[in-house]
Order: C-alpha cells, then structure tokens, then sequence
C-alpha cells in the first residue's frame, strides 16, 4: 500500500453487496481502503465486467477484476477474472509507474 501510494496510486474496492456489509467485512479485516457500492452494476457495467456469463444459472454477474486507471480515467493495466483475488501487486505498480 505505502508504495502505491508513493506513485500516487490510490486503492478502491467495488462490491455489489449492501455498503453495510462491505463496511463490516472490512473492519473485520482492517482493510486500509474504500469500499464503493455498486448494486446497480454501474461500475461494473463501465468498466466491461457486467454481463459476463454467469455459472449455474446465476445470470448476469460482475466478475472478479482489478483496474489501474490513471487520473485522467484512462484504464493503464487490467486483469479480468482472476482465478484468485490474489493482486499482482507487481504488475500494478509498473502500471502506476508507466502511468
């Protein structure tokens, strides 16, 4: 985190769930970041990740991601559908300093 922010990166997390929930998960957790509410796909439905195949009858869902986006918006670095929610905290930080 401090070397993300040192690039003058900033961390945000997007959930479709209730912002009570996230904000209770992340206390538990003691995330260091913001959690932004999306349960009407806005974000999701932005940034490509909406509307992907759903498994088991599902529908519609927003997939795992993570986004590099620079400050004019502009998406420098992306990686859709991890396997895991694991970050690739490298290839993050050569996004930032490319950016």
């Amino acid at each position: 985190m401090a070397e993300i922010k040192d690039l003058g990166g900033q961390v945000v997390a997007v959930s479709v769930d209730p912002l009570a929930q996230s904000q209770s998960l992340a206390g538990q957790l003691k995330l260091a970041f913001p959690i932004v509410e999306d349960r009407d796909h806005a974000w999701g439905s932005a940034f490509g990740v909406f509307h992907l195949p759903g498994g088991m009858d599902m529908g519609p869902v927003d997939s795992h991601s993570i986004f590099v986006v620079d400050a004019s918006g502009h998406i420098r670095w992306k990686e859709l559908a991890p396997d895991t929610m694991h970050v690739p905290v490298d290839d993050v930080i050569g996004a930032l300093k490319q950016a």
